[in-house]
């Protein structure tokens, strides 16, 4: 398997990227929820460092992605129509501008609440905004609508992967699984 992308196919980076990708948000999501459930305990602060620590994780790792996306050839669009076309770039770039938003504004929240991020107990980040509660709660309130957002637009693209192979029968799942 090549390591870089060609017309027909996503090179094995990009496949590792997605598929890394995906699984840190699949456990990501519920660990969010479960972390605001808890009451405030040594428990509850373990979870969201755990929390803060993949989201840090994501951001870079889909950082790393963007740029390889950048440098690489990108396949060629499945013989679909214009319109289907149009939706898939359109999810794709929402996805990517969730998988952004969501590490960012849950750092901003963090650091305006003044709770330091440390990635997994051991590197501490910078704070990126000073103390500030309206912030805060700014950056909170985006942080929740991008999740719901993330997780509409998540069921909608594996939706559409699961069109793709077993009512279409093509091989757009193919192209991204090794």
């Amino acid at each position: 398997m090549a390591l870089k992308n060609f017309p027909e196919q996503w090179g094995w980076l990009s496949k590792l990227f997605h598929w890394l990708t995906a699984l840190l948000i699949f456990v990501q999501i519920p660990l969010g929820f479960y972390a605001e459930s808890l009451r405030l305990s040594p428990l509850k602060i373990d979870v969201f460092v755990w929390h803060k620590s993949l989201g840090m994780l994501i951001l870079l790792l889909v950082i790393a992605r963007l740029l390889w996306r950048i440098k690489s050839t990108i396949p060629v669009a499945l013989a679909t129509s214009r319109l289907q076309q149009l939706l898939a770039s359109g999810a794709h770039g929402l996805l990517y501008t969730l998988m952004l938003a969501l590490p960012v504004s849950g750092w901003v929240t963090s650091s305006a609440a003044n709770f330091p991020v440390k990635l997994f107990w051991l590197i501490p980040l910078p704070a990126i905004v000073g103390p500030d509660n309206d912030l805060k709660s700014l950056a909170a309130e985006v942080h929740e609508i991008c999740v719901f957002i993330i997780i509409a637009v998540l069921l909608v693209h594996i939706g559409a992967a699961m069109r793709h192979h077993f009512v279409l029968r093509d091989s757009a799942l193919k192209r991204m699984w090794f």
